[in-house]
């Protein structure tokens, strides 16, 4: 994996639309299914780099450092380069569409398609970064740093926990992250926690990694583990898992 991304992987340059207010109808159209095959092939490309031109992490540091960049590429390069497009297709649209009012409607298609583009990136990004998280959780667990917790399902921290979680979470997540967590000592765990096993997590399979809801878009990774002969969660890591999708969850709904 490139030393990414902010820089690397547009999905929306500007250059893409340029137009004379000149131009006829039909080079106005041309341009559009231009731009909107260049952002779909900007998709695509940032799909093959995050998913498939990979090479292994070398170590913890490498894979903690793409994480970093995934969640940086998730929360900032990908919403600019969004920003970016609206303001291209406005500028365009007023530069131009008003002079050739009946292809205003093609300008709001595209306008709508370069969202659901970075809509759709933004997914991508996430699940790559949550699938490096889970690999981290399972190659690199910690022994526990606090007393098993609990009256009905017990859990303890990893000594690896408090590190992952400020690496992801501003403070006021990691408060409300405490507060749900201590919910799942309860008996029986609250149904809204989503308490799942991740058996379909791709080549982890037999790690025993669990997840939960964390409050405000945010997810927990549990791997379940034995302590002085209690069966117990280990709480591994926490981080932001939000719905792009409209009401779908992505890697985590399989």
């Amino acid at each position: 994996m490139p030393d990414l991304f902010l820089d690397k992987t547009p999905l929306f340059e500007a250059g893409w639309l340029t137009m004379s207010p000149a131009a006829t109808r039909d080079e106005v159209l041309l341009r559009i299914a231009e731009a909107e095959r260049c952002a779909e092939a900007a998709l695509e490309q940032l799909g093959r780099t995050l998913t498939q031109g990979g090479i292994p992490a070398s170590g913890a540091a490498d894979r903690d450092r793409r994480i970093d960049a995934l969640l940086a590429l998730e929360t900032r390069g990908i919403p600019a380069s969004g920003t970016a497009a609206d303001g291209a297709v406005e500028r365009v649209m007023m530069e131009v569409g008003f002079r050739k009012r009946d292809l205003m409607p093609r300008f709001h298609e595209l306008a709508e398609r370069c969202r659901a583009v970075h809509r759709r990136a933004l997914a991508v990004a996430r699940d790559a970064r949550w699938a490096l998280m889970l690999e981290r959780a399972a190659a690199d667990p910690g022994g526990p740093s606090s007393p098993i917790q609990g009256t009905g399902t017990r859990y303890v921290k990893s000594d690896r926990y408090d590190a992952r979680a400020a690496r992801s979470l501003p403070p006021d997540d990691r408060v409300r992250a405490d507060r749900f967590l201590k919910r799942l000592g309860e008996d029986p765990v609250p149904p809204e926690l989503e308490l799942t096993a991740l058996a379909g997590a791709v080549g982890l399979e037999g790690a025993g990694l669990w997840g939960m809801k964390a409050g405000n878009g945010n997810r927990f990774i549990l791997r379940r583990g034995e302590l002085r002969g209690v069966a117990c969660f280990f709480v591994e890591d926490v981080g932001p898992y939000p719905d792009h999708e409209g009401g779908r969850r992505g890697a985590l709904a399989r």
